[in-house]
């Protein structure tokens, strides 16, 4: 099952920030510059976290915040056009 987080983070060298977005694109939606949402299972959450302890040093930072739906149906993002998207219901009436 997917999961909506909150990923975060702080690095200080201009070459791994270059990485790190990189990667990070791969993952999920860039909000701001070091701030992505992301839809992710249990072990994408995991493999991310790893790929990223590849490319980070003991200097940087990274905060993943977990989002329950209700979270999710209270953010608001000013000054874009970003939209968490509303989950599809699990059946369909025809």
């Amino acid at each position: 099952m997917r999961n909506w987080y909150l990923v975060c983070y702080d690095i200080r060298d201009d070459a791994r920030l270059r990485r790190v977005q990189k990667l990070m694109l791969g993952y999920g939606h860039r909000l701001q510059y070091s701030i992505f949402r992301c839809r992710l299972t249990d072990r994408d959450i995991e493999r991310m976290k790893w790929e990223l302890s590849k490319i980070m040093e003991s200097e940087d930072s990274l905060v993943v915040v977990s989002l329950c739906k209700a979270c999710v149906g209270k953010l608001r993002v000013d000054g874009s056009r970003v939209s968490w998207p509303k989950d599809k219901p699990g059946y369909e009436i025809v």
